[in-house]
């Protein structure tokens, strides 16, 4: 694999992360929403903070897609071959996030049940 090929592939992975930080939000978003009923806005600072971290670190388990086919690239010459199933991790890991994110949240706002 060429540097423009390595390019590429990074630019791939970089033109979706759109579509996977708006999915995810979307369902944070959905999950908030049935959560605010019960909310305690003492909790308000570190409930915006817990958001931002919990962006960050999505975004870093997404960056571990371009990882993966950088090592396969980098380290294996490719014998993997990763970047054919680019499109499957990115569904699956879209699907993981979304319902870890709904989980989650779900089981946060549950405490004050």
């Amino acid at each position: 694999m060429t540097i423009e090929k390595l390019k590429l592939n990074i630019r791939w992975w970089e033109s979706k992360r759109w579509i996977y930080n708006s999915v995810v939000g979307l369902s944070g978003t959905i999950a908030i929403y049935e959560g605010l009923s019960t909310i305690d806005y003492s909790w308000a600072l570190a409930d915006t903070l817990g958001i931002i971290i919990w962006g960050i670190g999505a975004n870093i388990f997404y960056s571990l897609g371009i990882l993966l086919e950088i090592l396969d690239w980098y380290y294996l010459n490719n014998k993997m071959r990763v970047a054919t199933f680019r499109f499957f991790f990115f569904v699956i890991g879209l699907l993981f996030s979304c319902f870890w994110t709904f989980l989650y949240t779900i089981m946060y706002f549950s405490r004050f049940y």
